[in-house]
């Protein structure tokens, strides 16, 4: 059977949007660059709508903080039932740290800034884990230098440094370990979310700028649960 031939002037005529190069091949960037479009356009929508549904879900309930008595840099005694009722966020330092301490005080700063909207509804809580030096004097001296409001901001020591490591490694789950020789105190740099019962709801990097705005959105979050 004789092979059928095509007319040229016939494949020449019909017309064909695809551009060609100049070896007579099909060029693909054109149709790349529409598939690369559209992903983007799917990505940037898949990103809103996952956004959107964490919003809505609601905040875990981690685990209860644990009942403890500690002293204030006014020398006040303070107990989980002087939290009750209020949000409150929690974070770990110590007066004497070269390290983290002072970016993560001057992020609680700006962050008591945020939460001075909710009147008073809303605490900073410091927990130092040099407890045995950072007595009230200290803490009192620390607190100024960076600018603490005593109705919005606390800080809490003790005289019982095991019981302090307990309670941050046990009831607040966070990283904690003492100084040995020339090694400092290592301890954590998140901020702890706690609601109005006392329970842990989440925990933010609070070394990262971008976690002031988190923090007061699960903040209103945490009102608005209760206010519901």
């Amino acid at each position: 059977m004789q092979a059928t031939q095509q007319d040229p002037q016939t494949a020449t005529d019909s017309p064909d949007p695809t551009p060609t190069s100049e070896n007579g091949k099909r060029s693909v960037l054109p149709r790349v660059i529409m598939v690369l479009g559209a992903m983007v356009i799917a990505l940037v929508w898949f990103t809103r709508d996952q956004e959107a549904n964490e919003s809505l879900q609601p905040l875990l309930h981690v685990a209860k903080v644990p009942s403890f008595s500690l002293t204030r840099q006014d020398d006040r005694t303070i107990t989980p039932d002087d939290l009750a009722g209020s949000v409150w966020v929690a974070d770990f330092i110590f007066t004497r740290c070269a390290g983290p301490c002072p970016q993560l005080s001057l992020r609680m700063r700006s962050l008591q800034k945020g939460i001075a909207e909710f009147g008073g509804a809303v605490k900073l809580v410091s927990f130092s884990v040099d407890p045995i030096y950072d007595q009230p004097p200290v803490l009192r001296a620390y607190a100024k230098r960076y600018g603490a409001d005593p109705d919005l901001w606390w800080f809490l020591t003790c005289d019982d440094k095991p019981m302090m490591y307990e309670l941050v490694k046990s009831g607040f789950l966070q990283a904690l370990s003492e100084a040995k020789g020339s090694a400092p105190i290592i301890h954590s740099t998140r901020f702890v979310l706690i609601d109005q019962k006392g329970y842990i709801r989440a925990w933010y990097d609070g070394l990262e700028p971008a976690s002031k705005a988190l923090i007061i959105r699960d903040v209103k979050r945490l009102l608005s649960e209760t206010s519901g």
